[in-house]
């Protein structure tokens, strides 16, 4: 899910679509240049331009949500945070979430000026700030594994800012982004369901900043939380009707095409300067009318060229769900274990495989690692309506120096709603004796219908009635979950 891409050459350097642009002034240029097209030609760009935008395009849209859509249940405008306060339920705002800490997301735009992280001392919780462009390089890590227990200050810079620094940040606090649109993911492990530690966990969040520099020095250069700095919408390229859009990856034909027009001019989305396949890829989109500053306008394609579109669009997404029925990373005793060693930008198909199921992939592995399962140990498809366990020796759990989850989702990686609000087990309620264990073994009980025994249903995780698939984090993983020789038990079907 990530890609570094930045524009050298004057292909994209056409001004930036504003709001106002987006609703007139169409330029009919796409039209001479589709008439040049055949419905071959249109279908293979089309499925080209599939694989390159379907992260960028997720992570624009995760933007939107975030800084632009008002009626957005995660809508917190640009330059803010927006933190989860309590225990995750069941929604379909993003895929495959880690269901143990409450997440922090925002987009910072450092175009403008610098932005400042700092976080007070935290001694007795797993936490981190991690930060990513439009590709989802993730470019700098902060947190309880790399600066444990802090406190921590750091100033963020553009690519291509220059002024005063302040005389508060040493040398080794100022990092420069590669892009000016950057993410921030923030994490608190939330390691009880109690309301107590519900109240800690919010605590540290409280005492995590990040805002502009101006701001920061505005109030006294001191902790502000979240909710207190000031709410600004974003305006970034937009067009009519972009709320109703749900699931990005679902997007057909020129609906999808209009997303990919948005990224390329938005000029936060700071492109790759120095791919040579990109550049080549983005002249060939011109011939679908697709270039920065300049509004995509569908009824400028004939027909033909539109189904042509259509058919490419879909022959992207076909090759990504092919991947997902397949090997997608290291086998790990039958898990397919996602690391970010071996990742290459230039494999569009890849990326474009993590932007479909689970936006911001991968993680770096000095953070964690991850792995899928969609099948039980005989290769069979997850199904409901089955009954599963999953069976760990207490004496060979997963080996890290933070903690594992399991999480399971629906087939298209969100969570399901079930009666106990349980979307994971972890190393955690195991920790805390709240899993029953016997004969030096955990048992994991997956299954849609109620368990009837007491000590089954302790270690119950609800399944969909339908398919579904997992998807274990490891978080401080050792050597045997970054190389997949670590023996994870396998999901046996057990009716």
């Amino acid at each position: 899910m990530t890609s570094n891409r930045r524009e050298a050459l004057a292909l994209l350097a056409g001004a930036a679509l504003t709001p106002a642009a987006v609703a007139g002034a169409f330029v009919p240029s796409a039209a001479a240049e589709s008439n040049a097209l055949s419905p071959d030609e249109a279908r293979a760009i089309a499925k080209d331009v599939f694989l390159w935008g379907m992260h960028p395009v997720a992570i624009y849209h995760l933007r939107y949500l975030h800084v632009q859509n008002e009626k957005s249940p995660v809508y917190v405008g640009v330059g803010r945070l927006s933190w989860e306060r309590k225990a995750k339920k069941a929604n379909r705002v993003a895929t495959t979430p880690n269901a143990t800490t409450l997440y922090g997301a925002g987009f910072y735009d450092l175009s403008k000026e610098p932005v400042v992280i700092t976080v007070g001392e935290v001694k007795d919780h797993y936490w981190s700030i991690q930060l990513c462009d439009n590709y989802a390089r993730w470019w700098h890590l902060i947190g309880s594994q790399f600066n444990a227990p802090g406190p921590v200050r750091r100033l963020l810079i553009g690519p291509n800012w220059s002024g005063k620094y302040p005389a508060e940040f040493v040398g080794a606090d100022i990092v420069q982004a590669q892009s000016d649109m950057m993410c921030v993911v923030g994490r608190v492990a939330l390691t009880d369901n109690t309301a107590e530690e519900l109240k800690s966990v919010n605590d540290i969040q409280d005492h995590m900043t990040v805002m502009s520099l101006s701001q920061w020095v505005a109030a006294g250069k001191k902790d502000v939380r979240a909710e207190d700095v000031p709410l600004k919408r974003g305006d970034y390229p937009a067009y009519p009707g972009m709320e109703s859009v749900k699931e990005p990856g679902q997007l057909k034909g020129v609906d999808f095409l209009r997303w990919v027009s948005l990224v390329l001019s938005d000029p936060t989305f700071t492109k790759q300067t120095d791919g040579h396949a990109e550049i080549l890829a983005l002249a060939k989109f011109e011939r679908l009318g697709l270039k920065a500053g300049q509004t995509f306008d569908p009824d400028t394609l004939p027909p033909a060229i539109k189904a042509a579109v259509e058919d490419g669009i879909d022959d992207g997404r076909k090759a990504v769900i092919a991947r997902l029925s397949g090997a997608t990373g290291i086998d790990m005793n039958g898990w397919s274990l996602n690391t970010d060693l071996g990742y290459k930008d230039t494999d569009w198909l890849q990326r474009a495989f993590y932007g479909y199921i689970a936006v911001l992939g991968p993680i770096p592995s000095r953070s964690h690692t991850g792995a899928l399962g969609t099948k039980d140990s005989k290769g069979q498809p997850l199904s409901g309506e089955h009954r599963y366990t999953i069976t760990f020796d207490l004496d060979d759990m997963p080996p890290v120096t933070e903690f594992w989850e399991m999480p399971i989702y629906d087939r298209e990686g969100y969570f399901h709603d079930n009666p106990l609000d349980r979307y994971a087990i972890n190393s955690y309620m195991l920790k805390r004796g709240k899993l029953h264990t016997a004969n030096g073994k955990l048992v994991i009980y997956v299954q849609n219908d109620e368990p009837k025994d007491a000590n089954q249903r302790r270690n119950w995780l609800p399944a969909p009635k339908e398919g579904f698939q997992f998807a274990p984090r490891f978080y401080g993983p050792h050597g045997p979950l970054i190389d997949g020789s670590y023996k994870m038990p396998g999901v046996v079907r057990i009716e």
